[in-house]
Formats: structure tokens, sequence, C-alpha cells
């Protein structure tokens, strides 16, 4: 059978069907718009024709108390067909797309796939430029007692890649057909199992996704649905009737010569790998991770390696690399669901502008007489994230084989924080807040996040000390006040630092660093690339609600100049990255500085030794994530 056929096959029938004309008619003002889901842009329409499938009673009652509006007995007089291999090619009355076709059985039977791949198959075949779709009888039929496929324009259909589908090979037929939804387009079948037939929010929504709305084009029959369908209700709208699998693309390693090798229980060794980069405790090691191996080459005889894994496998690793993989569970639990939120957050910003053709902002704001720099994960061009401490430490599946892990990834699976309009809260964690987390803005974009503000990391609550000003900021970090991070407790400490992270001074709640003025003068020349000449003077220009420091005045003998924000401060000022930049600058008899400071890192979202000091408490995950993610509500993204 030739296109042109049905092209005149549908002529006819919309010259001869005044009311399926009509509504093929009204096509062109249905309204359409673009919504990103789980990084892929689809459209969402609303065609109030669509309500008589969309609000199909398929109960068995149901059922049997109509006639079945696809026998042909049934059908409309003025309803005409094509005869092909045991079906009949007919026009829908609703359509959704233009030459939207309905190929039904001649027999009224049940509708089931098994027994008839080979016809959707080979009428695929002998409809070039069109895609075969099935809704199983509990996956969006409308009409689940007759036999029937959908056939649409192959170019509207677009089979999403954040959900579980395969290729289903010849001779071979589906086992649960009821549960599925099938797509068929030059004889080729892939399908998509389903989760449930209809979403959670059915009834306040009037949603019932088939295969044609999986496929990229989400009916909706009433305007407050279409206008209330933003991405957050369309991924929880997926996550309900799909099977879920985001994938992440993690870079591991840049080198001339990766040492990969596959192993027989399915993981892949990687050799080599670079973690702790820029840190005292770099090293290399040999890695096994779970998921796909890609390698990238890369100008100059470099070769990128890259793993592609399922974001669940991903977060059962990053746990066990952030945390200490024996934790108690409730801390676990707490850091998988900022981990899977801070990832999903970076993963809808970054996809959406890539689909929108929108560079990544540079992080920088350099002149002459300031350098002002905030180290995000913008430099990540070819990948999701990086595997270091950069985005979030990655060391593969050898770091997820405790049982604690498990029990925290599987109780928390999909489980995210949304902010009070529904967008996933950007989520930061640091080693050590020192009493106080900061503002966002302050380390990262100039915007703020209202659930990343400053908080007295303390079991009670307590009013916000000013430490913008020097006083302020001396007598705060001179103190040793009762804060949830104030703590040597081995047991408490040991399940937030690994091995290499003990390495590290155990004076984290407050430290002091000593420099001579010509110890001062060469690191920083180095560490920034400027001669300054001899450093004579450290002046904080302004610190941010936790006494970090977010521009410092560097002058010497040569030059003066600002530097911001607080990671470049911490980078210059040390031969890997200083604690924190919440430090005061004092000066030794002898000429040298002395920086006494507070905390281990950031400071901004949750404090890592807190929370797990939380934890030894008896606080469950949702009171530590209530603690330092005020205005924030747990959200299942995905089952």
């Amino acid at each position: 059978m030739e296109k042109i056929e049905i092209e005149r096959f549908i002529s006819h029938q919309l010259e001869i069907w005044p009311e399926a004309a009509g509504r093929h008619a009204a096509l062109r003002d249905v309204a359409v718009k673009e919504v990103t889901a789980f990084g892929t842009t689809m459209r969402v329409q609303f065609n109030p024709a669509r309500a008589v499938s969309t609000t199909a009673r398929v109960d068995p009652a149901a059922i049997a108390a109509r006639p079945c509006f696809l026998c042909e007995s049934n059908r409309p007089a003025c309803q005409c067909g094509i005869d092909i291999d045991g079906f009949t090619i007919l026009l829908n009355p609703f359509p959704i797309f233009p030459g939207h076709l309905v190929i039904a059985s001649r027999i009224h039977e049940p509708q089931t796939l098994r027994g008839k791949t080979r016809q959707m198959r080979e009428i695929s075949r002998r409809l070039p430029g069109y895609a075969l779709v099935f809704n199983g009888a509990r996956a969006g039929a409308s009409a689940p007692d007759h036999m029937h496929f959908q056939a649409v324009p192959a170019n509207h259909v677009a089979l999403p890649d954040w959900c579980f589908t395969y290729e289903l090979p010849e001779g071979v037929e589906p086992e649960d057909d009821g549960m599925i939804n099938a797509y068929c387009i030059d004889g080729r079948i892939r399908i998509l199992p389903r989760r449930a037939h209809r979403p959670q929010c059915y009834g306040q929504m009037l949603v019932s996704p088939a295969s044609l709305d999986l496929g990229g084009t989400l009916i909706t029959v009433r305007r407050e649905d279409f206008d209330r369908t933003d991405t957050l209700t369309l991924e929880r709208i997926l996550a309900d009737v799909t099977f879920l699998q985001p994938e992440v693309q993690v870079g591991i390693t840049e080198c001339a010569d990766p040492q990969v090798k596959r192993r027989p229980d399915g993981l892949t060794e990687v050799g080599g790998v670079t973690i702790g980069a820029g840190f005292h405790w770099q090293r290399r090691m040999t890695q096994l991770f779970a998921g796909s191996i890609e390698l990238h080459p890369l100008p100059g005889g470099m070769t990128r390696v890259v793993n592609r894994v399922s974001v669940e496998e991903y977060l059962r690793s990053v746990i066990a690399s952030e945390m200490n993989a024996t934790s108690s569970v409730e801390l676990l639990k707490a850091h998988a669901v900022i981990s899977r939120s801070w990832l999903m957050a970076q993963l809808r910003m970054t996809r959406a502008l890539a689909c929108k053709g929108v560079p990544v902002p540079e992080p920088a704001d350099d002149n002459t007489d300031s350098i002002v720099r905030w180290y995000d994960r913008d430099d990540h061009r070819d990948f999701d994230v990086c595997a270091d401490d950069h985005c979030q430490r990655y060391q593969g599946a050898g770091r997820a084989s405790t049982p604690q892990v498990d029990e925290a990834i599987d109780a928390t699976r999909g489980l995210v924080l949304t902010d009070a309009d529904g967008r996933i809260a950007d989520t930061r964690f640091s080693k050590c807040c020192g009493g106080v987390t900061e503002l966002f803005q302050n380390c990262w974009q100039p915007n703020a996040h209202s659930y990343l503000r400053a908080i007295v990391d303390a079991p009670d609550f307590q009013a916000l000390p000013d430490l913008t000003g020097e006083e302020g900021a001396a007598m705060w970090i001179a103190a040793t006040p009762q804060c949830n991070c104030n703590t040597s407790d081995p047991d408490v400490l040991c399940q937030v630092l690994n091995d290499f992270d003990v390495e590290t001074t155990p004076d984290f709640f407050r430290w002091e660093q000593t420099y001579g003025q010509e110890e001062l003068s060469e690191l920083v020349r180095r560490r920034s690339g400027i001669d300054f000449g001899t450093i004579t003077e450290l002046r904080p220009l302004h610190r941010g609600p936790s006494g970090r420091i977010t521009r410092l005045l560097i002058a010497g003998t040569l030059r003066q100049m600002t530097v911001g924000k607080e990671l470049e401060i911490r980078r210059w000022l040390s031969e890997s990255h200083l604690r924190s930049s919440a430090f005061t600058v004092s000066r030794g008899d002898d000429g040298s500085f002395i920086l006494r400071g507070a905390g281990w890192g950031h400071g901004v979202g949750l404090c890592q030794i807190g929370a797990a000091m939380m934890a030894c408490r008896g606080d469950g995950f949702r009171a530590i994530l209530s603690h330092y993610f005020p205005q924030t509500q747990l959200t299942r993204l995905y089952r």
C-alpha cells in the first residue's frame, strides 16, 4: 500500500463525513505548548474533543453496557475503511494529529498484542511514513474489548529516553500485553512497559496517558489542566505510569591510554582514576563501575572516560563516597535525598538549556582590579557531572556494598526536595558549616533560593548573630558555641569522614593556619598566577551571614586586587583548598599572617557533621532535611 492511497482515503473521508471533518479542521486551532520533562522537550496539547477517550470507563460493566464503536455494524454509515491483513484502516473521528488513523480488527476480539505482532509489523511496512501504536487493555486503550492499533505520521512520535523500553525481536510475543504500549515503525516494534493505567492525579486532572502521550504529546481535555501542566506536574504524571530509568553521564577521567577492562560480573574496571583533584589527598586509583563505559577521543591524543549509569545506581556510590557506607541509615537517607535533588536540578537546568541551544554562562567577573569567580559545574560540556568533589564524589560500584546504603537508596527512591513553587531544590552540602550556614548566592550564581538560607546549626532555635562585620566575625570564630557540628566524637565523625578525609587535621569546627610573609607571597603568586610582590595586607571587604569572606583585598608591594567568591579565596590561600573562607586575619610579631577560621567547606545547605550529630541524637531524615532546607517538601519524582 502506497502512502498516496492513504492521503486519498483521508481526503475522501473528510469530504463525506462532516463530523470528522470538523474535528480534523479544529486541529489547526488546538493550543500546544512545550514542557521539559527529565531533560526532554515534550508537547502538551489542549484537545477537548479527546475527552471521550480520556474519561472512558474501561471496567467490564461499562464495556458490556455500550455498543462497540469499532465493530462495523455500529460504525457511522459514512465511516468507510480499507481492509488489510485481517484489519480495517479507518479515519479516527477524534484525532490528535492530522492523518490520525484507527486500524481495527475485522472481528470483535479482545485488545491483545499476543498473536498480532506479525500483522503489526506487516501493516507498518505497508504504511510508509506512519507509526503504528498499541495501547494495552490497562495502558490507555479506550476500547479494550476490540483489538485495534492507531497510526499517526511518524514525525509525531519520539520515544523517550527517560523510561524503560525494549525492542521486541521478530517471532517473540510480549508477556503482559495488558500493561504495555507498543510502537512500530518500518516493521520494528518497541515495547514500553506500564506501571499504571492512570496517574495518581487522575480526577484532579483529566489526563490518561496512552502511547501517543508517552511518545511525546500529552493530551489534556480541560483548559485548567493544560495551563497547570508544568515540568514538575508532567514529570509526576510520567513517573506514575512508566518505569523511569533516568541516566546520568559521569566524567571519570582523562588520560592518554585508558585502562579499561570489562569483567565477567558485568562491572567495568578503570585504572588510573584521579580522585581528590587539587586537594592534598589527591591520588590515583583503580575503580569499578556499573552501567556502560564510553571512550571519547580528545585533541592531543587524550581520551575522556565517561560512565553512563542509572541515577539510582550512581547515588548508591555517591552517598557511600561522600559519607561512610556504614553510617546511620537516617543520615544516609537524608544524603540520598539531597544528592538526588542536586543531581536532578542540575540535569534539568543544563539539559533544558541545551535543548534550547542556550550556552551555560561562564562563572567569572574579572577585570584589572578584581577577580570574582565561582565554581559550579558549568565547565562540563560533554557529560553531566564529574566524579570528584567539584560535583559529588562518585567512586564507582566498589563504594556501594553495605546494607545501610541499599536501605537508604531503596527507601528514598525517586524522592527529591521541592521548593514552594514546586521546583526541584538545588540542594547543597559541605563537611562542616562552622555553626552558621551560608547563602547560596555568596558561593555560586547571583540568585537567591529561599531554602538555602543562613541558620544557626544548633539543636534548638537560636537567633542569627551578626557575622558580617569584623568584630562579630572575630568573636564568633574565637568562641566555641554549642552547635551540631561542634563535636570531636569519633562515632559521629567516622560517619562523615572517609579514609582520606581523616588525613586532614581533625580541627574542623575551629582551626588556625599561619603563613610567613614571604611564604604567603610566594603561595599566592603561584596559586593565582599574579605577582603581588611582598604581600602586606589581607583585608576582608564583604562577609556573608556565616562569616565567610566573599570579597578579599590582597595588597602587596607591586599591586593590590580583590578576589572572590569564597572558593577562589580558598584556592589562592592554600596549596589545595583552605578549609573555609570564614576566617579572621591577624599579624604575628614576625610579620606572619595568622588565619583563624571556622568550618570546612562552603557552608551552604546541609552540614554533614551536623547532620550526623542529629542522626545520632535520634532525628529522622525528614527532620534533618527540614532543619537544613526550610520551606521545602519531599516529592517523589519517580518510583
